[in-house]
């Protein structure tokens, strides 16, 4: 029984062994601290926080922002330099339920990797002495009355908080509440 020889093209490839030695030995393709590092530690964090949560989280995220699963793989893994963005921040965190330790880790590691963004994810308020509320609704099945109903609650907050910072006098600097004359 004749050997038949290797083909070219089997020739031309390393065995599993030179592969693996060329790994070993190769130049890194990123470096661990480099510029990326705060992108990657948040989403490291979030990666981390979605797995505990189980199968399926990224489809529920996917489905709530209207997105593919494909896009949430890629703005949820660290091996992937895409940012969160910013508008999809707020309600990441709220669809991955995140306890108020996991949201201060994640909120905190996002706005150190971008410091730009933390009036759009905190609120301008939240510098300025305001307060930030958190309402919890329910995650309807239709992406388009998911955002309806968000932008519903959300106008009629800002109606409210016109009318009682109109009925107090504007807001206030500090906490000591206004002041009123002796």
């Amino acid at each position: 029984m004749s050997k038949t020889p290797p083909s070219p093209a089997r020739e031309a490839r390393p065995s599993v062994r030179e592969a693996r030695r060329a790994r070993e030995t190769g130049p890194r393709e990123f470096e661990l601290f480099d510029d990326l590092m705060p992108v990657r530690r948040y989403k490291l964090l979030l990666q981390t926080f979605l797995k505990r949560r189980g199968s399926g989280s990224r489809q529920v995220i996917a489905e709530a922002l209207g997105n593919t699963r494909s896009f949430v793989t890629q703005i949820t893994s660290p091996a992937y330099d895409l940012a969160i963005p910013a508008q999809h921040v707020l309600r990441i965190v709220e669809l991955a339920r995140l306890d108020p330790d996991e949201r201060r880790m994640f909120l905190d590691a996002y706005i150190e990797a971008h410091p730009e963004r933390g009036p759009e994810i905190l609120g301008p308020s939240a510098s300025e002495g305001g307060r930030t509320i958190v309402i919890e609704v329910p995650a309807l099945s239709n992406a388009t009355a998911q955002r309806h109903l968000e932008q519903a609650i959300r106008r009629v907050a800002d109606e409210i908080v016109a009318t009682f910072v109109a009925m107090d006098g504007g807001p206030r600097d500090d906490d000591s509440g206004p002041e009123r004359a002796a």
